[in-house]
Protein backbone atom coordinates (compact mmCIF):
# COMPACT_ATOMS: atom_id res chain seq x y z
CA UNK A 1 0.00 0.00 0.00
CA UNK A 2 2.84 2.40 0.86
CA UNK A 3 4.37 1.64 -2.54
CA UNK A 4 1.22 2.73 -4.41
CA UNK A 5 0.95 5.90 -2.29
CA UNK A 6 4.57 6.83 -3.12
CA UNK A 7 4.02 6.16 -6.84
CA UNK A 8 0.78 8.23 -6.88
CA UNK A 9 2.58 11.13 -5.23
CA UNK A 10 5.48 10.97 -7.71
CA UNK A 11 3.08 10.81 -10.73
CA UNK A 12 1.12 13.77 -9.38
CA UNK A 13 4.26 15.88 -8.95
CA UNK A 14 5.43 14.87 -12.44
CA UNK A 15 2.10 15.95 -14.01
CA UNK A 16 2.20 19.29 -12.19
CA UNK A 17 5.69 19.97 -13.53
CA UNK A 18 4.63 19.11 -17.09
CA UNK A 19 1.58 21.42 -16.89
CA UNK A 20 3.68 24.22 -15.45
CA UNK A 21 6.17 23.90 -18.32
CA UNK A 22 3.90 23.01 -21.26
CA UNK A 23 0.60 24.58 -20.17
CA UNK A 24 1.15 28.09 -21.61
CA UNK A 25 2.46 26.68 -24.89
CA UNK A 26 -0.47 24.27 -25.26
CA UNK A 27 -2.96 26.99 -24.40
CA UNK A 28 -1.41 29.29 -27.00
CA UNK A 29 -1.61 26.56 -29.63
CA UNK A 30 -5.26 25.71 -28.87
CA UNK A 31 -6.45 29.32 -28.69
CA UNK A 32 -8.25 30.79 -31.71
CA UNK A 33 -7.59 34.34 -30.59
CA UNK A 34 -5.98 36.38 -33.34
CA UNK A 35 -6.23 39.83 -31.83
CA UNK A 36 -9.28 40.66 -33.96
CA UNK A 37 -12.70 41.83 -32.85
CA UNK A 38 -15.16 38.93 -32.99
CA UNK A 39 -18.24 40.86 -34.12
CA UNK A 40 -19.21 42.73 -37.24
CA UNK A 41 -20.61 42.00 -40.71
CA UNK A 42 -19.34 40.07 -43.69
CA UNK A 43 -19.59 41.17 -47.32
CA UNK A 44 -20.13 38.11 -49.50
CA UNK A 45 -22.55 37.51 -52.35
CA UNK A 46 -25.28 39.63 -50.80
CA UNK A 47 -25.35 43.38 -50.32
CA UNK A 48 -24.62 44.68 -46.83
CA UNK A 49 -26.51 47.77 -45.70
CA UNK A 50 -25.56 49.86 -42.67
CA UNK A 51 -28.43 51.95 -41.35
CA UNK A 52 -27.77 54.86 -38.94
CA UNK A 53 -30.51 53.55 -36.63
CA UNK A 54 -28.71 50.19 -36.34
CA UNK A 55 -26.37 50.67 -33.39
CA UNK A 56 -24.75 47.29 -34.02
CA UNK A 57 -23.70 48.23 -37.56
CA UNK A 58 -22.76 51.81 -36.62
CA UNK A 59 -21.77 51.81 -32.94
CA UNK A 60 -19.71 55.04 -32.87
CA UNK A 61 -20.75 58.63 -33.61
CA UNK A 62 -19.57 62.12 -32.79
CA UNK A 63 -21.52 65.34 -33.22
CA UNK A 64 -24.42 63.64 -35.01
CA UNK A 65 -28.07 63.14 -34.23
CA UNK A 66 -30.42 60.39 -35.40
CA UNK A 67 -33.71 61.41 -37.00
CA UNK A 68 -36.36 58.90 -38.05
CA UNK A 69 -38.67 59.43 -41.02
CA UNK A 70 -42.37 58.54 -41.00
CA UNK A 71 -44.00 57.15 -44.13
CA UNK A 72 -45.70 59.55 -46.48
CA UNK A 73 -49.44 59.23 -46.98
CA UNK A 74 -50.58 57.52 -50.19
CA UNK A 75 -53.91 57.38 -52.07
CA UNK A 76 -55.59 54.54 -50.22
CA UNK A 77 -56.78 51.87 -50.16
CA UNK A 78 -54.92 50.42 -53.15
CA UNK A 79 -56.89 47.15 -53.00
CA UNK A 80 -60.58 47.51 -52.16
CA UNK A 81 -63.52 45.28 -51.33
CA UNK A 82 -65.01 43.29 -54.18
CA UNK A 83 -68.46 43.40 -55.73
CA UNK A 84 -71.45 41.65 -54.07
CA UNK A 85 -71.16 37.90 -54.42
CA UNK A 86 -67.35 37.96 -54.38
CA UNK A 87 -65.35 36.38 -51.51
CA UNK A 88 -64.01 39.82 -50.45
CA UNK A 89 -67.25 41.79 -50.80
CA UNK A 90 -67.67 42.39 -47.04
CA UNK A 91 -64.12 42.64 -45.74
CA UNK A 92 -60.51 43.02 -46.93
CA UNK A 93 -57.81 42.94 -44.24
CA UNK A 94 -54.07 42.72 -44.66
CA UNK A 95 -53.25 40.03 -42.14
CA UNK A 96 -51.22 38.66 -45.02
CA UNK A 97 -48.09 38.68 -47.17
CA UNK A 98 -46.63 40.33 -50.27
CA UNK A 99 -43.63 38.74 -51.99
CA UNK A 100 -41.78 40.05 -55.08
CA UNK A 101 -41.21 37.20 -57.54
CA UNK A 102 -39.62 38.17 -60.83
CA UNK A 103 -41.20 41.42 -61.99
CA UNK A 104 -44.45 40.74 -60.16
CA UNK A 105 -45.71 41.36 -56.62
CA UNK A 106 -47.89 38.58 -55.23
CA UNK A 107 -50.31 39.20 -52.38
CA UNK A 108 -52.15 36.85 -50.04
CA UNK A 109 -54.75 38.67 -47.94
CA UNK A 110 -57.75 37.91 -45.74
CA UNK A 111 -61.16 38.23 -47.30
CA UNK A 112 -64.76 37.96 -46.08
CA UNK A 113 -67.78 37.79 -48.36
CA UNK A 114 -71.56 37.78 -48.19
CA UNK A 115 -72.09 34.13 -49.12
CA UNK A 116 -70.48 32.35 -46.16
CA UNK A 117 -71.31 32.45 -42.46
CA UNK A 118 -68.82 32.16 -39.62
CA UNK A 119 -69.03 29.22 -37.21
CA UNK A 120 -68.32 31.23 -34.10
CA UNK A 121 -67.12 34.61 -32.89
CA UNK A 122 -65.61 36.82 -35.58
CA UNK A 123 -64.46 40.43 -35.54
CA UNK A 124 -66.45 41.45 -38.63
CA UNK A 125 -70.18 40.75 -38.54
CA UNK A 126 -70.87 37.03 -38.92
CA UNK A 127 -68.83 36.29 -42.02
CA UNK A 128 -66.10 33.69 -42.43
CA UNK A 129 -62.52 34.71 -43.24
CA UNK A 130 -60.65 33.04 -46.10
CA UNK A 131 -57.43 33.72 -48.06
CA UNK A 132 -57.59 35.63 -51.35
CA UNK A 133 -54.88 36.38 -53.91
CA UNK A 134 -53.88 39.43 -55.98
CA UNK A 135 -50.97 40.50 -58.22
CA UNK A 136 -49.37 43.82 -59.19
CA UNK A 137 -46.33 45.24 -60.96
CA UNK A 138 -46.19 48.59 -59.15
CA UNK A 139 -47.76 47.92 -55.73
CA UNK A 140 -50.52 50.44 -56.41
CA UNK A 141 -52.69 48.82 -59.08
CA UNK A 142 -53.73 45.30 -58.12
CA UNK A 143 -55.47 42.61 -60.14
CA UNK A 144 -57.63 39.89 -58.59
CA UNK A 145 -57.17 36.95 -60.99
CA UNK A 146 -59.97 34.47 -61.57
CA UNK A 147 -58.22 31.36 -60.27
CA UNK A 148 -61.01 28.83 -60.75
CA UNK A 149 -59.91 26.83 -57.71
CA UNK A 150 -62.67 27.22 -55.13
CA UNK A 151 -66.42 27.45 -55.55
CA UNK A 152 -67.89 30.47 -53.79
CA UNK A 153 -71.64 31.03 -54.03
CA UNK A 154 -71.74 28.37 -56.75
CA UNK A 155 -69.06 30.09 -58.88
CA UNK A 156 -65.32 29.36 -59.19
CA UNK A 157 -64.53 32.62 -61.02
CA UNK A 158 -62.93 34.26 -58.00
CA UNK A 159 -59.51 34.86 -56.41
CA UNK A 160 -59.78 32.40 -53.51
CA UNK A 161 -56.74 30.16 -52.98
CA UNK A 162 -57.35 26.46 -52.33
CA UNK A 163 -56.70 26.16 -48.60
CA UNK A 164 -58.82 24.15 -46.19
CA UNK A 165 -57.97 25.48 -42.72
CA UNK A 166 -57.47 23.23 -39.74
CA UNK A 167 -59.98 25.30 -37.78
CA UNK A 168 -63.18 27.09 -38.70
CA UNK A 169 -61.52 30.00 -40.49
CA UNK A 170 -58.18 31.76 -41.17
CA UNK A 171 -57.16 34.84 -39.20
CA UNK A 172 -53.64 35.40 -40.52
CA UNK A 173 -51.50 33.98 -43.34
CA UNK A 174 -47.71 34.33 -43.61
CA UNK A 175 -46.06 33.03 -46.79
CA UNK A 176 -42.38 32.41 -47.40
CA UNK A 177 -40.97 31.53 -50.84
CA UNK A 178 -37.95 29.23 -51.24
CA UNK A 179 -37.35 28.57 -54.94
CA UNK A 180 -34.33 26.36 -54.17
CA UNK A 181 -36.22 23.87 -52.02
CA UNK A 182 -35.47 20.43 -53.57
CA UNK A 183 -39.13 19.48 -53.15
CA UNK A 184 -41.07 21.68 -55.61
CA UNK A 185 -44.30 21.04 -53.70
CA UNK A 186 -42.82 22.86 -50.68
CA UNK A 187 -41.34 25.93 -52.37
CA UNK A 188 -44.17 28.04 -50.98
CA UNK A 189 -44.65 27.63 -47.25
CA UNK A 190 -47.37 29.16 -45.10
CA UNK A 191 -48.03 29.59 -41.41
CA UNK A 192 -51.66 30.55 -40.84
CA UNK A 193 -53.65 31.27 -37.73
CA UNK A 194 -56.68 29.09 -37.07
CA UNK A 195 -59.82 29.98 -35.23
CA UNK A 196 -61.29 27.40 -32.83
CA UNK A 197 -59.18 24.21 -32.85
CA UNK A 198 -60.12 21.84 -30.06
CA UNK A 199 -59.77 23.55 -26.69
CA UNK A 200 -57.46 26.27 -28.04
CA UNK A 201 -59.02 29.59 -28.96
CA UNK A 202 -56.43 30.18 -31.71
CA UNK A 203 -53.49 28.08 -32.93
CA UNK A 204 -51.24 27.97 -35.98
CA UNK A 205 -50.94 25.52 -38.85
CA UNK A 206 -48.45 24.93 -41.67
CA UNK A 207 -49.26 24.41 -45.36
CA UNK A 208 -47.22 23.91 -48.54
CA UNK A 209 -47.69 24.70 -52.21
CA UNK A 210 -45.96 24.40 -55.57
CA UNK A 211 -47.47 27.59 -56.98
CA UNK A 212 -48.73 29.52 -53.93
CA UNK A 213 -52.34 28.90 -54.97
CA UNK A 214 -53.22 25.27 -54.15
CA UNK A 215 -52.16 24.39 -50.61
CA UNK A 216 -51.64 21.10 -48.77
CA UNK A 217 -51.82 21.06 -44.98
CA UNK A 218 -49.11 19.59 -42.79
CA UNK A 219 -50.16 16.26 -41.22
CA UNK A 220 -48.94 17.64 -37.89
CA UNK A 221 -51.39 20.55 -37.78
CA UNK A 222 -51.70 22.60 -35.75
CA UNK A 223 -47.92 22.89 -35.55
CA UNK A 224 -48.08 25.64 -32.88
CA UNK A 225 -50.71 24.62 -30.38
CA UNK A 226 -50.58 27.54 -27.97
CA UNK A 227 -52.57 30.72 -28.53
CA UNK A 228 -50.28 32.78 -30.76
CA UNK A 229 -51.08 35.52 -33.28
CA UNK A 230 -48.25 35.74 -35.86
CA UNK A 231 -47.32 38.66 -38.09
CA UNK A 232 -43.81 37.98 -39.41
CA UNK A 233 -41.77 35.08 -40.73
CA UNK A 234 -38.15 34.75 -41.84
CA UNK A 235 -35.53 32.10 -42.48
CA UNK A 236 -32.26 33.16 -40.89
CA UNK A 237 -29.03 31.18 -40.50
CA UNK A 238 -30.77 27.92 -41.35
CA UNK A 239 -33.75 28.23 -39.01
CA UNK A 240 -37.28 29.48 -39.51
CA UNK A 241 -38.59 32.10 -37.10
CA UNK A 242 -42.15 33.30 -36.74
CA UNK A 243 -42.84 36.42 -34.67
CA UNK A 244 -46.15 37.34 -33.12
CA UNK A 245 -47.81 38.17 -29.87
CA UNK A 246 -48.67 35.43 -27.46
CA UNK A 247 -50.32 34.79 -24.14
CA UNK A 248 -48.84 34.00 -20.75
CA UNK A 249 -47.24 37.36 -19.95
CA UNK A 250 -50.43 39.26 -19.05
CA UNK A 251 -49.65 41.75 -21.78
CA UNK A 252 -49.32 41.68 -25.54
CA UNK A 253 -45.58 41.18 -26.14
CA UNK A 254 -43.45 40.20 -29.13
CA UNK A 255 -42.56 36.52 -28.86
CA UNK A 256 -40.83 34.18 -31.33
CA UNK A 257 -41.15 30.48 -32.16
CA UNK A 258 -38.38 28.68 -34.09
CA UNK A 259 -38.18 25.58 -36.28
CA UNK A 260 -35.55 23.70 -38.27
CA UNK A 261 -37.98 22.03 -40.71
CA UNK A 262 -41.20 24.13 -40.63
CA UNK A 263 -42.99 21.15 -39.08
CA UNK A 264 -41.63 21.01 -35.53
CA UNK A 265 -41.81 24.39 -33.77
CA UNK A 266 -40.56 25.19 -30.30
CA UNK A 267 -43.19 25.05 -27.62
CA UNK A 268 -41.16 27.57 -25.66
CA UNK A 269 -40.92 31.14 -26.95
CA UNK A 270 -38.23 33.77 -27.00
CA UNK A 271 -39.45 37.06 -25.55
CA UNK A 272 -38.16 39.42 -28.21
CA UNK A 273 -39.51 42.85 -27.25
CA UNK A 274 -41.81 44.51 -24.73
CA UNK A 275 -42.91 48.09 -24.28
CA UNK A 276 -42.56 48.42 -20.51
CA UNK A 277 -39.53 48.54 -18.23
CA UNK A 278 -39.73 44.93 -17.08
CA UNK A 279 -36.78 42.88 -18.33
CA UNK A 280 -37.39 39.79 -20.48
CA UNK A 281 -36.40 37.37 -17.71
CA UNK A 282 -38.65 38.87 -15.03
CA UNK A 283 -41.94 37.18 -14.06
CA UNK A 284 -45.23 38.53 -15.45
CA UNK A 285 -46.21 41.93 -14.12
CA UNK A 286 -49.36 42.39 -12.02
CA UNK A 287 -52.58 43.39 -13.69
CA UNK A 288 -53.68 42.60 -17.21
CA UNK A 289 -53.67 43.96 -20.75
CA UNK A 290 -53.45 47.71 -20.30
CA UNK A 291 -51.38 50.71 -21.42
CA UNK A 292 -48.61 50.31 -24.04
CA UNK A 293 -48.49 46.89 -25.68
CA UNK A 294 -47.45 45.13 -28.90
CA UNK A 295 -50.03 43.96 -31.41
CA UNK A 296 -49.23 40.92 -33.58
CA UNK A 297 -45.51 40.97 -32.89
CA UNK A 298 -43.64 42.29 -35.96
CA UNK A 299 -43.53 41.73 -39.70
CA UNK A 300 -39.95 40.95 -40.73
CA UNK A 301 -37.67 42.06 -43.58
CA UNK A 302 -34.35 40.22 -43.89
CA UNK A 303 -31.77 42.63 -45.34
CA UNK A 304 -28.93 40.11 -45.07
CA UNK A 305 -26.90 41.57 -42.22
CA UNK A 306 -29.89 42.99 -40.35
CA UNK A 307 -33.59 42.25 -39.92
CA UNK A 308 -36.06 45.14 -39.88
CA UNK A 309 -39.41 44.70 -38.19
CA UNK A 310 -42.64 46.71 -38.23
CA UNK A 311 -44.74 46.17 -35.11
CA UNK A 312 -48.14 47.34 -33.92
CA UNK A 313 -47.97 49.99 -31.19
CA UNK A 314 -51.05 49.24 -29.10
CA UNK A 315 -51.95 52.37 -27.13
CA UNK A 316 -54.45 51.01 -24.62
CA UNK A 317 -56.48 52.44 -21.75
CA UNK A 318 -55.40 51.99 -18.16
CA UNK A 319 -58.46 49.92 -17.22
CA UNK A 320 -58.62 46.26 -18.20
CA UNK A 321 -62.38 46.49 -18.76
CA UNK A 322 -61.77 49.01 -21.56
CA UNK A 323 -59.00 46.99 -23.26
CA UNK A 324 -60.41 47.29 -26.79
CA UNK A 325 -62.93 50.08 -26.47
CA UNK A 326 -60.71 53.15 -26.35
CA UNK A 327 -57.42 52.13 -27.92
CA UNK A 328 -55.56 52.99 -31.12
CA UNK A 329 -52.62 51.51 -32.98
CA UNK A 330 -49.70 53.02 -34.87
CA UNK A 331 -46.80 51.09 -36.43
CA UNK A 332 -43.22 51.28 -35.12
CA UNK A 333 -39.80 50.11 -36.35
CA UNK A 334 -37.60 47.44 -34.74
CA UNK A 335 -34.11 46.08 -35.47
CA UNK A 336 -32.77 42.57 -34.91
CA UNK A 337 -29.57 40.67 -35.67
CA UNK A 338 -30.70 37.17 -34.76
CA UNK A 339 -34.50 37.13 -35.37
CA UNK A 340 -34.95 36.63 -31.62
CA UNK A 341 -34.05 39.89 -29.88
CA UNK A 342 -35.38 43.28 -31.02
CA UNK A 343 -34.61 46.90 -30.22
CA UNK A 344 -36.39 50.13 -31.08
CA UNK A 345 -34.06 52.92 -32.27
CA UNK A 346 -36.28 55.73 -30.93
CA UNK A 347 -38.79 54.33 -28.42
CA UNK A 348 -42.36 55.01 -29.45
CA UNK A 349 -41.54 56.57 -32.82
CA UNK A 350 -44.43 56.06 -35.25
CA UNK A 351 -42.97 54.97 -38.60
CA UNK A 352 -46.56 54.78 -39.95
CA UNK A 353 -48.91 57.12 -38.12
CA UNK A 354 -52.54 56.25 -37.58
CA UNK A 355 -53.31 59.97 -37.58
CA UNK A 356 -52.27 60.12 -41.26
CA UNK A 357 -54.86 57.51 -42.28
CA UNK A 358 -58.56 58.34 -42.54
CA UNK A 359 -60.46 55.74 -40.57
CA UNK A 360 -63.80 54.99 -42.25
CA UNK A 361 -65.83 54.98 -39.01
CA UNK A 362 -65.82 58.36 -37.28
CA UNK A 363 -66.57 57.16 -33.74
CA UNK A 364 -63.56 54.83 -33.62
CA UNK A 365 -59.87 55.65 -33.50
CA UNK A 366 -57.67 54.39 -36.31
CA UNK A 367 -56.03 51.04 -35.57
CA UNK A 368 -53.34 49.95 -38.03
CA UNK A 369 -52.42 46.33 -38.77
CA UNK A 370 -49.05 45.60 -40.36
CA UNK A 371 -48.62 42.89 -42.97
CA UNK A 372 -45.57 40.81 -43.96
CA UNK A 373 -44.70 43.04 -46.90
CA UNK A 374 -41.56 45.00 -47.76
CA UNK A 375 -40.05 45.74 -51.13
CA UNK A 376 -37.57 48.14 -52.68
CA UNK A 377 -39.17 48.98 -56.02
CA UNK A 378 -37.29 51.44 -58.18
CA UNK A 379 -36.56 54.53 -56.10
CA UNK A 380 -39.12 53.70 -53.41
CA UNK A 381 -39.47 51.47 -50.37
CA UNK A 382 -43.02 50.16 -50.04
CA UNK A 383 -44.98 48.36 -47.36
CA UNK A 384 -48.68 47.68 -46.91
CA UNK A 385 -51.12 47.66 -44.00
CA UNK A 386 -54.83 47.81 -43.21
CA UNK A 387 -57.27 48.88 -40.49
CA UNK A 388 -58.51 46.71 -37.64
CA UNK A 389 -61.82 47.04 -35.89
CA UNK A 390 -65.48 47.76 -36.62
CA UNK A 391 -65.94 48.94 -40.19
CA UNK A 392 -62.19 49.06 -40.75
CA UNK A 393 -61.63 46.10 -43.07
CA UNK A 394 -62.19 48.18 -46.19
CA UNK A 395 -58.97 47.37 -48.06
CA UNK A 396 -55.19 47.14 -48.20
CA UNK A 397 -53.29 50.39 -47.85
CA UNK A 398 -49.82 51.47 -49.00
CA UNK A 399 -47.07 53.33 -47.15
CA UNK A 400 -43.93 54.59 -48.93
CA UNK A 401 -40.55 56.23 -48.42
CA UNK A 402 -37.77 57.21 -50.79
CA UNK A 403 -35.69 54.03 -51.04
CA UNK A 404 -34.31 52.98 -47.61
CA UNK A 405 -34.87 56.40 -46.09
CA UNK A 406 -36.29 55.32 -42.74
CA UNK A 407 -33.84 57.49 -40.79
CA UNK A 408 -30.64 59.50 -41.10
CA UNK A 409 -27.66 60.99 -39.31
CA UNK A 410 -27.15 64.73 -39.53
CA UNK A 411 -25.37 67.49 -37.65
CA UNK A 412 -27.93 69.15 -35.34
CA UNK A 413 -28.30 72.89 -35.71
CA UNK A 414 -28.26 73.20 -31.90
CA UNK A 415 -25.57 71.62 -29.74
CA UNK A 416 -26.56 68.21 -28.37
CA UNK A 417 -24.99 65.41 -26.38
CA UNK A 418 -21.94 63.99 -28.11
CA UNK A 419 -20.92 67.14 -29.97
CA UNK A 420 -17.40 68.46 -29.65
CA UNK A 421 -17.78 71.89 -27.98
CA UNK A 422 -14.40 72.99 -29.35
CA UNK A 423 -15.34 71.77 -32.86
CA UNK A 424 -11.87 70.28 -33.20
CA UNK A 425 -13.22 66.97 -34.53
CA UNK A 426 -15.39 66.83 -37.63
CA UNK A 427 -18.78 65.21 -37.02
CA UNK A 428 -18.54 61.58 -38.09
CA UNK A 429 -19.60 58.01 -37.46
CA UNK A 430 -17.62 54.74 -37.51
CA UNK A 431 -18.93 51.34 -38.51
CA UNK A 432 -18.50 47.95 -36.90
CA UNK A 433 -15.74 45.67 -38.33
CA UNK A 434 -16.45 44.57 -41.90
CA UNK A 435 -14.98 41.39 -43.38
CA UNK A 436 -14.51 41.46 -47.14
CA UNK A 437 -14.85 38.20 -49.06
CA UNK A 438 -14.69 39.90 -52.45
CA UNK A 439 -11.70 41.79 -53.88
CA UNK A 440 -13.78 44.41 -55.67
CA UNK A 441 -16.17 45.48 -52.92
CA UNK A 442 -17.57 48.93 -53.63
CA UNK A 443 -19.07 51.46 -51.23
CA UNK A 444 -22.19 53.53 -51.91
CA UNK A 445 -24.04 56.11 -49.81
CA UNK A 446 -27.72 57.02 -49.65
CA UNK A 447 -27.36 60.76 -48.99
CA UNK A 448 -29.44 63.91 -49.11
CA UNK A 449 -29.13 67.70 -48.96
CA UNK A 450 -25.55 67.72 -50.25
CA UNK A 451 -24.15 70.61 -52.23
CA UNK A 452 -21.25 73.01 -52.66
CA UNK A 453 -21.13 73.77 -48.94
CA UNK A 454 -22.24 70.42 -47.49
CA UNK A 455 -20.33 67.26 -48.26
CA UNK A 456 -19.30 63.90 -46.87
CA UNK A 457 -16.09 61.91 -47.21
CA UNK A 458 -15.36 58.28 -46.41
CA UNK A 459 -12.12 56.86 -45.06
CA UNK A 460 -11.23 53.24 -44.37
CA UNK A 461 -9.73 52.15 -41.03
CA UNK A 462 -8.48 48.85 -39.76
CA UNK A 463 -10.36 47.19 -36.93
CA UNK A 464 -8.20 49.06 -34.38
CA UNK A 465 -9.21 52.43 -35.90
CA UNK A 466 -5.93 53.08 -37.69
CA UNK A 467 -6.03 54.64 -41.16
CA UNK A 468 -5.17 52.63 -44.28
CA UNK A 469 -2.88 54.14 -46.91
CA UNK A 470 -4.65 55.21 -50.08
CA UNK A 471 -8.08 55.08 -48.39
CA UNK A 472 -7.72 57.99 -45.98
CA UNK A 473 -10.02 60.95 -45.58
CA UNK A 474 -7.57 63.07 -47.57
CA UNK A 475 -7.72 60.53 -50.40
CA UNK A 476 -11.53 60.41 -50.37
CA UNK A 477 -13.22 62.32 -53.19
CA UNK A 478 -15.96 64.37 -51.43
CA UNK A 479 -19.57 63.57 -52.27
CA UNK A 480 -21.44 66.79 -53.01
CA UNK A 481 -24.43 65.37 -54.92
CA UNK A 482 -27.48 63.85 -53.25
CA UNK A 483 -28.73 60.45 -54.36
CA UNK A 484 -30.05 57.08 -53.29
CA UNK A 485 -26.93 55.19 -54.41
CA UNK A 486 -23.87 57.45 -54.78
CA UNK A 487 -20.57 55.62 -55.25
CA UNK A 488 -17.67 56.48 -52.96
CA UNK A 489 -14.25 56.80 -54.63
CA UNK A 490 -10.73 57.65 -53.59
CA UNK A 491 -8.01 59.33 -55.65
CA UNK A 492 -6.54 56.16 -57.03
CA UNK A 493 -9.21 53.60 -56.14
CA UNK A 494 -12.89 52.92 -56.82
CA UNK A 495 -13.19 49.84 -54.60
CA UNK A 496 -11.85 48.58 -51.29
CA UNK A 497 -9.71 45.74 -52.58
CA UNK A 498 -8.93 42.67 -50.47
CA UNK A 499 -7.70 42.68 -46.87
CA UNK A 500 -6.68 39.81 -44.61
CA UNK A 501 -8.25 41.64 -41.69
CA UNK A 502 -11.58 43.40 -41.02
CA UNK A 503 -11.94 47.09 -41.82
CA UNK A 504 -14.17 49.90 -40.61
CA UNK A 505 -15.70 52.81 -42.49
CA UNK A 506 -15.58 56.32 -41.09
CA UNK A 507 -18.00 58.81 -42.69
CA UNK A 508 -17.15 62.49 -42.12
CA UNK A 509 -19.46 65.50 -42.47
CA UNK A 510 -17.90 68.74 -43.74
CA UNK A 511 -18.45 72.10 -45.42
CA UNK A 512 -19.66 75.54 -44.32
CA UNK A 513 -23.23 74.20 -44.17
CA UNK A 514 -22.43 70.70 -42.94
CA UNK A 515 -25.66 70.64 -40.92
CA UNK A 516 -27.58 70.21 -44.20
CA UNK A 517 -26.03 66.82 -45.04
CA UNK A 518 -27.98 63.66 -44.34
CA UNK A 519 -26.74 60.07 -44.50
CA UNK A 520 -29.53 57.46 -44.70
CA UNK A 521 -27.54 54.29 -45.47
CA UNK A 522 -24.16 52.85 -46.41
CA UNK A 523 -24.06 49.98 -48.89
CA UNK A 524 -21.25 47.51 -49.58
CA UNK A 525 -21.57 45.44 -52.75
Amino acid sequence: MKFFKRMSLRIGVFLILILAWEGPRLAAQSSNYTGTVDYGVRVGNREVVLFPFDSYAIPFRSGLQLEMVAARAEANPVLRRGEPGQPDSVGVAFYGTIIPIGNQLRMWYLCAGDQEKAFGFTWLRDTKWNVCYAVSTDGVNWEKPKLGLVSYGGNTQNNLVALKPTGSEVWQCLVIYEPDDPNPDRRFKMIYENRDVGDVDASDSAAYSRDGLSWTNSPRNPVIKRSFEPSGIVKYNGLYYVAGHGTGFKKRLLVVHASADFEHWTEAVSLGFRRDNIGPLRPPIPGWQTDEQIHLGASLWDRGNVILGFYGQWHGPTLESEDRRDMRMDIGLLVSHDALHYTEPIPGFKIIRAADARFPVAEFRARLVQGQSFVNLGEQTLTWYSFWGPGGADGVRLAAWPRDRFGYYSVPRLATEGQDPQKKVAPHFISCPIRLDKAETKVYLNVGELGEHSRVTVEVLDEKFQGIAGLSGADSIPLTSSGLHEQVKWRNRASLGRFNHPVRLRVNFGGLQLEHARVYAVYLQ
